[in-house]
């Protein structure tokens, strides 16, 4: 589920309803305190329909992701990514890794010649006059490993290997050409949203707090005098932002994480915007914190700059999102601490020349 998509349309929606009810409930007196009542009539009342026409199409919001395998060959249909499609007849061998150290199943492609751009090259494992397999990462189901054997062609072969969940081949390859697939690699798991969100909830909360005491006010609970109009104008906005935040937990509370391995970077991500890339499909990997001067509390911008190689952006368009003047900035927030940890697990893992180390600038007020 489009979970950052599904959240903003409810928000927008809630946004719209509680502008309409707060023209409509509010005693206002004075032509011009009536014209203000409407106005915010008509622009929740727009903001309903944008919405409700944008939720007609609701089933877009989610998606299944398929595993397809047919006669002609095997395929991933998703809406999430780009997927891929590969036909047996472009295929030397396919093997299945399940390793529990790794994060999904691994299917790797041992194809005859072609390329495909869609799928990450898994360097240096294949036998030596073979073209360089090509992996694809898959979340970790019963009954794959089984789909993958029935659906074979009838000529294939079926062997039994160490470290393959299952290992399918042409008629006259050779499986003992095929190396054992290599250890999983430990892995570096930084937890880069729970502050964030922690941040998140708690500003939420306090704002509906003070939402839910201004209505209290607003009808006398807690004042027996003044204005109800005033109290429900400076109210309602922080009331909403506080119901927002509530409906929005899915998306500002989820995990979100920077893992590390000796072979691959991948920055994971509820939403639609995960993506996994090779060390060889980096140019460089640096860190940049803006720090924001205040006389009370100072501000911090973190960003973690990538810069993938040309066939690195044709392959991955989930990266588009994080474009920058020809890099690829991922928004870290304003918490320092995971840099640190990132900037270690680099310095680590990273071929020499790809980490380029973290960059200290001073900005000013409005730079996020």
């Amino acid at each position: 589920m489009k979970l950052d998509q599904l959240t903003l349309a409810i928000d927008l929606a809630l946004l719209g309803v509680g502008l309409i009810l707060t023209g409509v409930l509010v005693p206002w007196h004075g032509w011009l305190a009536h014209a203000f009542g409407i106005l915010l009539i008509v622009i929740g009342a727009i903001l309903c329909l944008v919405d409700g026409l944008r939720l007609l199409g609701w089933r877009t919001l989610f998606w299944p992701r398929s595993l397809v395998l047919d006669a002609e060959g095997i395929s991933d249909d998703t809406k999430k990514s780009p997927g891929f499609r590969i036909s047996w007849s472009d295929l030397k061998a396919l093997g299945v890794v399940d390793d529990p150290a790794r994060p999904g199943l691994l299917l790797v492609f041992f194809t005859e010649s072609r390329t495909h751009s869609r799928l990450r090259p898994y360097a240096g494992f294949a036998p030596a006059d073979w073209p360089q397999p090509v992996v694809a990462t898959l979340p970790r189901r019963t009954g794959i490993v089984a789909a993958i054997l029935a659906s074979k062609p009838a000529s294939w072969n079926q062997h039994q290997a160490d470290g393959w969940a299952a290992l399918i081949t042409t008629p006259g390859e050779r499986a003992d050409a095929i190396p054992t697939p290599p250890a999983a690699q430990p892995q570096e798991r930084i937890d880069v949203g729970t502050q964030i969100a922690w941040q998140a909830i708690i500003g939420g909360g306090l704002a509906g707090l003070l939402g839910v005491l201004a209505y209290l006010a607003a009808f006398g609970v807690l004042a027996s005098t003044g204005s109800t109009a005033a109290f429900l104008v400076v109210g309602t906005p922080f009331l909403l932002i506080g119901l927002a935040t509530l409906l929005s937990v899915p998306v500002v509370a989820r995990r979100r994480w920077i893992v590390i391995d000796r072979e691959t970077f991948t920055w994971s991500d509820p939403t639609e915007t995960s993506f996994t890339l090779a060390w060889t499909e980096l140019e460089s990997i640096s860190i940049e914190i803006t720090t924001i001067p205040s006389p009370t509390l100072n501000r911090h911008s973190v960003h973690l700059n990538l810069t993938p190689t040309d066939d690195a952006v044709r392959r991955h368009p989930e990266l588009k999102p994080f474009s920058n003047n020809g890099h690829y900035a991922l928004p870290l927030g304003d918490v320092v601490t995971p840099a640190d940890a990132i900037a270690t697990a680099c310095q680590r893992e990273a071929p020499a020349g790809i980490w380029q180390g973290v960059t200290q600038q001073t900005g000013t007020l409005g730079i996020t």
